[in-house]
């Protein structure tokens, strides 16, 4: 009857060699959280997804037009607010 309830096929995902101490964290966080390890554990993948892979934020940045930048002058205008900030 459970399987009824599903409109699309699911997957289920093994994690090997978590120790004690991380899974008694997670299990707390899920805990904290008001749901299953099952359910905040996919609630953190979800999360990463929604960001670009390091690679794809590599190759955005490569693309973007690059700047020069007065090193000098920034050092000197952080030096000069630290100064101004005492």
């Amino acid at each position: 009857m459970l399987l009824a309830c599903y409109d699309f096929p699911m997957s289920a995902i093994q994690i090997k060699d978590v120790s004690e101490e991380i899974h008694e964290q997670l299990r707390e966080r899920a805990k904290e959280s008001n749901c299953t390890l099952g359910e905040y554990v996919l609630r953190l993948i979800r999360a990463d997804l929604l960001r670009p892979s390091v690679a794809k934020w590599k190759a955005d940045m490569l693309g973007r037009p690059s700047a020069a930048i007065d090193t000098q002058f920034v050092i000197d205008e952080i030096r000069r607010m630290r100064d101004t900030a005492k």
